[in-house]
């Protein structure tokens, strides 16, 4: 039997498309993998029939490396989440048939160079990404409208038996400070993929949205989504909520922190769906203990799980979910089914792919 000729290039080592590269190296039942969805228990038969013909084990080079040149592999498919590909490298690939990004934007990828080698891009959606930033704005409301508060004086609180106005009785449980997302502003640290859905969900809302990142925007993209750019400094001191959305980079540790915090409004509330360790949380601690801030809402922490005795857990004023932003962890199999499903259709000479947008 003829064995598989090619090479499939990972550009980055996300860790999301580090489970395709498993898959594709016949390592689906690796220890770290079943540990990465623990306590879940996946079944990674769709995706290993998915990749039938295009692993290791079938002759296919399977390669990675961050900030690798593609040209020095001549692949035939490349796969990124995070990473570009240039005029220059899709040029210099002779054998490339497909360049599959893990994400809807195109960003970094030469369209032009792409269309006129006959390469296609295929730029697919997230659906874990989408949940994440429903998560934000879950948080955003649950805190401006005191949800958890809420829930727990109605089913504790002993207040007289009262028939209100009309059978209506208003705010029985006496709350105070209650608002809502419309008309307020909305600040969002880091635009990529969750920052920018973010944006998308809050003017929805009625928000007012400003944002910042290392490279702001042209105004056409300014105005093709609905935000204005501020610094960090001027954001925090105008936005009635701020969103945490920067990429986990080493240089963007603890970039949350106390003179962050004290430039908040102190009727402003924080929130984190990105990663814990963006955030000194010593200073939101206190920044939150002593009312500086109004509150905050956290998917993710500095040390995951947090215990049950944790400082934050005692504070009336934040909201903790214990990182499911994204939902269930299994939720990325039919992401990176169709992945690796449009890998195999380029070695098997197809010219379109599931979303293609090029």
């Amino acid at each position: 039997m003829t064995m598989a000729t090619g090479t499939i290039l990972f550009l980055d080592d996300d860790h999301v498309v580090r489970i395709a590269r498993a898959v594709l190296a016949n390592e689906a039942d690796a220890q770290w993998l079943r540990a990465y969805f623990a306590p879940e228990t996946p079944d990674f038969a769709p995706l290993v029939e998915a990749s039938r013909g295009i692993t290791r084990a079938d002759g296919i080079r399977i390669e990675s490396g961050g900030g690798v040149d593609p040209r020095e592999f001549d692949p035939d498919v490349v796969v990124f989440r995070r990473g570009e590909m240039r005029a220059d490298q899709i040029d210099g690939c002779t054998r490339l048939k497909l360049i599959q990004r893990l994400g809807e934007r195109a960003e970094g990828i030469d369209l032009d160079a792409a269309k006129r080698r006959g390469v296609a891009v295929s730029c697919l959606p997230r659906r874990t990404l989408a949940f994440t930033a429903e998560h934000a704005l879950l948080l955003m409301l649950a805190l401006g409208k005191k949800v958890t508060q809420c829930d727990r004086l109605v089913r504790c609180a002993d207040v007289p038996a009262s028939p209100g106005v009309d059978g209506v009785a208003y705010n029985w449980i006496g709350l105070d400070g209650l608002s809502g997302l419309h008309g307020k502003t909305l600040g969002v640290i880091g635009l990529g993929e969750v920052g920018t859905l973010v944006v998308r969900l809050a003017r929805a809302f009625g928000m007012n949205v400003i944002y910042t990142r290392r490279k702001p925007l042209d105004a056409a993209g300014e105005a093709a989504i609905g935000a204005t750019y501020d610094t960090l400094e001027g954001l925090l001191t105008r936005a009635d909520f701020v969103s945490l959305h920067a990429a986990n980079l080493p240089e963007n540790r603890a970039m949350m922190s106390r003179s962050q915090f004290e430039s908040m409004r102190p009727h402003a509330y924080f929130v984190n769906t990105s990663r814990g360790g963006l955030v000194d949380e010593d200073a939101l601690y206190e920044a939150l203990a002593a009312k500086r801030i109004a509150g905050a809402g956290l998917d993710v922490h500095a040390f995951e799980p947090r215990a049950a005795t944790d400082r934050f857990c005692a504070l009336d004023n934040v909201i903790l979910t214990p990182h499911v932003a994204g939902g269930s962890r299994s939720g990325l199999l039919p992401e990176l089914r169709v992945l690796l499903d449009n890998c195999r259709a380029a070695f098997g000479g197809a010219t379109t792919f599931a979303h293609q947008i090029a």
